[in-house]
């Protein structure tokens, strides 16, 4: 079955007839296709709705066997910040391995439409680990609560995907159902995190290493000296690892490859529950005195995906071409890219809580 794949201008122009492509759940790469059109679907919808135009997002998830089964609205401004997606049953959809019966997406900030007030808002409460307390992620649990009515038992069949802000709220929402007893498979896309971005600074690991243990310290000094709430590595999410996928040409989201990076240093000295005490707190939250939530890079367990490839871009605009390689390395279209030269450069990293040990290997198509 010969289809054009996807084009990079915020919508898809492929799928007039009504054939599907195959899902595989048994393949990494296409997981990753998959979940990322799902998300870039959210996109469109509110792209449709905004330009008042024919609907052209239907085709991110119906390509897949997917239909929309719920759009989730920003109460703040009426936006759709989020979807459920529900598999289609059908014998005539090809798949391998067991589908999920549900896929709960959630986009990123969009500072081009009406809906970039309550977007920054809710950027500003991830960077003080205050995501929980917002509107979108209390309904955002209180739908994943609906589904999982549907399926109490098949926690499996429920999957949970989001792009930066969105991806926030996913893997925000994946930690607390885990806690309430149901790990869900979470995939998120240029996470934000609420720490100094290291691994963006110029100079060597050991350099970068030596920088992250300072910062720890001065949380955790400050939290002893004014006896701060803290954070702790909640035992109940060691088992859930949700994977991660990230650019080191993001400024959004690098620093996750260098926080694996210190939790394996760490562990060669013995002090992994210093590095997870430290890793509980921001300095956002400590110096301007926000009421500590969950940190959303707190995690036990992670399956890291690095895009390596380099942003290329043509300007000699010296803004011009920081603001359009963070575009490109920040974009959702890179993983959904089916070229396997530039796939080649992917590389995946874990961490588990058993060993804390950072393994590299490149990125397998099963």
């Amino acid at each position: 079955m010969c289809l054009l794949f996807f084009f990079r201008n915020n919508f898809l122009c492929l799928l007039e007839s009504k054939s599907y492509l195959v899902f595989n759940r048994l393949n990494s790469n296409h997981r990753t296709t998959v979940t990322s059109s799902l998300v870039q679907g959210v996109y469109s919808m509110q792209q449709d709705r905004i330009k008042k135009r024919k609907a052209l997002a239907n085709p991110w998830w119906e390509s897949f066997g997917f239909s929309l089964d719920k759009c989730l609205i920003n109460e703040g401004d009426n936006s759709i910040y989020g979807a459920v997606f529900k598999y289609k049953n059908d014998q005539n959809i090809p798949h391998s391995g067991v589908p999920p019966s549900y896929v709960i997406a959630f986009r990123g900030t969009m500072l081009k439409f009406k809906t970039w007030r309550n977007d920054l808002e809710e950027d500003l409460r991830c960077l003080f680990n205050n995501l929980s307390n917002g509107t979108r992620f209390k309904h955002a649990i209180q739908t994943i609560g609906t589904v999982l009515e549907k399926h109490s038992t098949e926690t499996i069949s429920i999957w949970l995907t989001g792009h930066s802000l969105g991806a926030g709220i996913a893997l925000l929402a994946g930690k607390t159902m885990t806690k309430r007893g149901f790990p869900l498979d979470t995939y998120v896309f240029s996470p934000p995190i609420s720490s100094i971005p290291l691994e963006k600074l110029p100079g060597i690991d050991v350099v970068k290493d030596m920088f992250r243990f300072a910062e720890c310290v001065f949380k955790v000094t400050l939290a002893v000296l004014f006896d701060l709430p803290t954070q702790v590595d909640d035992p109940r999410i060691a088992a859930w690892t949700p994977y991660v996928y990230v650019n080191p040409s993001d400024i959004v989201c690098a620093e996750y490859i260098g926080l694996l990076k210190h939790k394996n240093v760490m562990a060669d000295f013995g002090l992994s529950e210093f590095e997870i005490l430290g890793a509980g707190m921001s300095i956002r939250s400590l110096v301007f005195g926000a009421e500590i939530g969950e940190p959303i890079q707190l995690l036990s367990s992670a399956d890291m995906t690095v895009n390596k490839n380099k942003p290329i871009v043509e300007t000699d605009n010296v803004l011009k071409k920081w603001w359009y390689k963070f575009k490109k390395a920040h974009a959702l279209a890179q993983w959904w890219d089916p070229n396997p030269a530039l796939r080649a450069n992917w590389e995946t990293h874990s961490i588990r809580p058993s060993t804390l040990c950072l393994d590299m290997d490149p990125i397998s198509s099963s």
